[in-house]
């Protein structure tokens, strides 16, 4: 780590010290003409321009929190703490396959889509028990677009305004212990879409020297009206920041840091219930709408390659580690441990 942040600052000092040296106009037709590939709506395209993509992305969650301070697992459970709840998931992984695709209309106008397919497992733990729940399927499609606000020498600064479509599921159900052998309705985690429409929005500025360039964005997830089960997910808030060292034609690293925001849910899932006679938010925390809100931070480290000429020009290839390091949760809630996302893009001139 002190080895990679050392190039970084090498790499920002030498491109200062260049002076005159800043090309004509910003580019994307380098490696690091891209934003790390954990960053959605980062770059726009010139008239005519087709970017077809390919995300992968792996959450992994252990261990739960109440604010910032970590809590056993028995703790948790009825009869070991202070919470009282039946179960508690103690794990969580998260994977997410995207497809998306950008088409520039005009130098001033790039339309964008994506459709993620998610698949998610998550494990709990009772007084007596260990069992698993699961759940896979496609999420919510979303569509923006993005226009160019302003240009000079190196620097850009771009605007994305979308809509997000409630075709993700939010009645996956599976088997558990109380309802063996009948499923039941999984709870707010386990779930793919919000069932509403919402807003997406963002604002991004990105710069660039030589050896070196750089970004930041700001961006909102607007959560409207409420779904067929009577809740609506919180709204959403990110706010992230990057620097990448090119280190030639072909290959770069970034550093970048993310924080989020998101609120609880307003109302509660009518279809969540629990054969045992217990409420439902009493059962497991991730069934209280109350306990879904949470603000975290996190450090992240990538590579993006890309093939400026040949056969192969103007595919790219990325990956990025994000590693949290503050999370105040309102809990007791699932905290994240890691997060890696890869990707696979490729340009073409129509």
């Amino acid at each position: 780590m002190k080895r990679l942040v050392t190039t970084f600052l090498a790499g920002g000092v030498l491109a200062l010290a260049s002076g005159p040296s800043l090309t004509a106009q910003w580019t994307s037709g380098r490696p690091d003409g891209h934003a790390p590939i954990g960053v959605m709506a980062d770059h726009m395209h010139e008239k005519g321009e087709l970017m077809l993509s390919y995300r992968y992305m792996y959450m992994y969650m252990e261990g739960s929190r109440d604010g910032t301070t970590a809590i056993a697992d028995d703790e948790i459970i009825r009869g070991g703490g202070p919470y009282g709840y039946v179960a508690t998931p103690y794990k969580m992984s998260m994977q997410m396959h995207m497809l998306g695709a950008m088409y520039a209309i005009n130098d001033r106008v790039t339309l964008m889509g994506m459709v993620p397919y998610l698949d998610n497992s998550m494990d709990h733990l009772t007084n007596v028990t260990v069992f698993p729940t699961s759940s896979s399927g496609i999420g919510d499609i979303k569509l923006s677009g993005m226009i160019r606000l302003a240009g000079w020498d190196t620097q850009s600064l771009h605007a994305q305004v979308g809509l997000s479509f409630p075709t993700g599921s939010i009645n996956q159900r599976d088997v558990t212990p109380p309802s063996t052998p009948n499923t039941t309705q999984l709870p707010y985690p386990m779930q793919f879409g919000s069932g509403t429409w919402d807003a997406i929005t963002a604002l991004t500025y990105l710069g660039q020297l030589p050896t070196w360039s750089w970004g930041a964005q700001a961006s909102g997830l607007w959560r409207t009206g409420t779904n067929d089960n009577g809740y609506r997910l919180g709204h959403r808030f990110g706010a992230t920041a990057w620097s990448a060292v090119r280190f030639n034609d072909y290959l770069s690293g970034s550093l970048r840091i993310l924080g989020e925001r998101v609120g609880n849910i307003t109302g509660a899932d009518s279809t969540l219930a629990n054969p045992m006679g217990v409420p439902a938010s009493q059962f497991v925390p991730t069934a209280d709408p109350n306990l879904r809100a949470g603000t975290t931070g996190s450090v992240g480290l990538g590579v993006n390659f890309f093939v400026p000429r040949g056969s192969l020009a103007s595919f790219r290839l990325a990956a990025e580690a994000m590693l949290p390091v503050y999370q105040n949760l309102d809990g007791p809630q699932l905290e994240s441990d890691w997060t890696l996302t890869f990707g696979l893009q490729y340009t073409a001139i129509h």
